[in-house]
């Protein structure tokens, strides 16, 4: 059946007209808008105008900034509605009819591109066999897990290997889905394109049903929340679904670590998983069992975590650099000597300001492979602070030499990760 999500939330927005009663909790609940052009407004009167839109399609800047100011946390999805909606879903609708009525000019980077900035920067970082191998599904045949790693994680594929060798180390029979073949629909959704995301999605789920698997492996936390919170209303979804955090916390003890990392550490979660509950403690409890970590936390963690800023950047950056700073001087005050991330996009958010800070911003996975002593460099951290193209062209001009991509199309990729 095609269209799916489409007449989800088509359905959805029936539900939300019928039943929102403007009382503004999801406003009140959401952490940037103290700091947008919304902050004077009352959450009451930004609902109604919502509301309104979503009725009559007439824009406006309230409404148009409650829908792109979103951070797409998901810190609203649960937790806040008297009436059992879905706050987030509402930002994803303003999104869609700003979109398909041709209100802005909203573009997206679909990472099934042969040609996306994610292989192409991937591609300077590591050889072409590993490249290769990131781009390669397992043969056809019956698994009991399937990884899948999400898109944006491309970016910075020393973690992505550092993952597949840790999956080897456990030892359970699994199977790879590439994830830039295949996307769980994010990319879309988060641009308003909700019909390219039902597509894209049913793809990938059909892809993943195809091992039939008994637990899919989400490394990306943007991935698995859209399956668990979005998909799975839409969507027959006929496997369980896991963090890759919280899969090798619950198999740490197969993995053998030979190194002591003698670190004291502080731990920002992926929000959205936490603010969820679907995985809570993950990367928690894999540090906790890494020898030589000395975990302190942040006053807001847990349930009460908080974002780094995600998806505001793309729309409103002054609002994202506030959120980021508060967060990374929050991790300051711990005295740690590591920042310690999940989410590869929190990553790449953190290392573009960790030289203002006397802590150094490292992933978990990166952290578990030295460990295990199988660790590789984190280049794209490595690039971004070297900021410069030039100097980012000569030390990856090993691996250029064997890119498909031409120098050009490189050069033009690399400068969108210098400012």
């Amino acid at each position: 059946m095609k269209d799916l999500l489409v007449n989800y939330m088509n359905n959805q927005r029936k539900n939300i007209l019928k039943k929102c009663t403007q009382c503004g909790l999801c406003i009140k609940k959401c952490p940037i808008i103290k700091n947008t052009k919304l902050k004077n407004i009352t959450p009451q009167n930004i609902q109604k105008e919502v509301i309104k839109f979503l009725k009559e399609g007439i824009p406006n800047e309230t409404v148009y900034n409650r829908g792109f100011f979103c951070m797409e946390c998901f810190g609203c999805v649960d937790a806040c509605c008297p009436q059992g909606l879905d706050p987030m879903l509402i930002n994803d609708m303003i999104k869609w009819d700003y979109r398909r009525n041709n209100l802005i000019e909203s573009k997206y980077t679909d990472p099934k591109d042969k040609n996306s900035l994610h292989r192409i920067i991937s591609s300077t970082q590591i050889n072409k066999e590993d490249y290769d191998k990131l781009l390669t599904s397992s043969p056809s045949s019956k698994a009991d897990y399937v990884f899948f790693p999400g898109c944006n994680v491309y970016f910075q594929p020393e973690k992505l290997l550092n993952a597949l060798d840790i999956l080897d180390l456990i030892g359970k029979v699994w199977a790879f889905v590439p994830g830039l073949d295949f996307c769980c629909g994010e990319s879309h959704i988060g641009a308003g394109a909700i019909k390219e995301a039902d597509s894209t999605s049913r793809k990938l789920i059909d892809k993943l049903s195809s091992y039939t698997p008994k637990t899919v492996i989400f490394w990306c936390p943007t991935c698995l929340c859209r399956f668990e919170k979005t998909l799975a209303f839409a969507v027959d979804i006929p496997f369980k679904m896991i963090s890759f955090p919280e899969f090798v916390a619950e198999n740490i003890d197969s993995l053998s670590f030979k190194k002591e990392i003698n670190k004291t550490v502080t731990l920002h979660e992926a929000c959205k998983s936490a603010f969820t509950g679907l995985d809570l403690n993950g990367a928690r409890n894999i540090l906790k069992k890494l020898p030589g970590v000395s975990l302190v936390e942040m006053p807001r963690h847990g349930k009460n975590t908080s974002c780094c800023g995600s998806g505001a950047v793309t729309f409103f950056k002054e609002s994202f650099d506030t959120v980021r700073k508060e967060r990374m001087d929050e991790a300051a005050e711990t005295k740690a000597e590591l920042l310690v991330d999940v989410c590869h996009y929190c990553h790449e958010v953190f290392i573009d300001r960790e030289q203002k800070y006397n802590y150094s911003v490292v992933n978990y996975v990166s952290l578990i492979a030295e460990a295990l002593g199988i660790e590789r460099e984190d280049k794209f951290k490595k690039y971004k602070q070297m900021n410069d193209v030039d100097k980012i062209l000569d030390d990856a001009k090993d691996y250029i030499e064997q890119s498909t991509f031409s120098k050009d199309n490189i050069i033009e990729a690399l400068k969108t990760i210098v400012e």
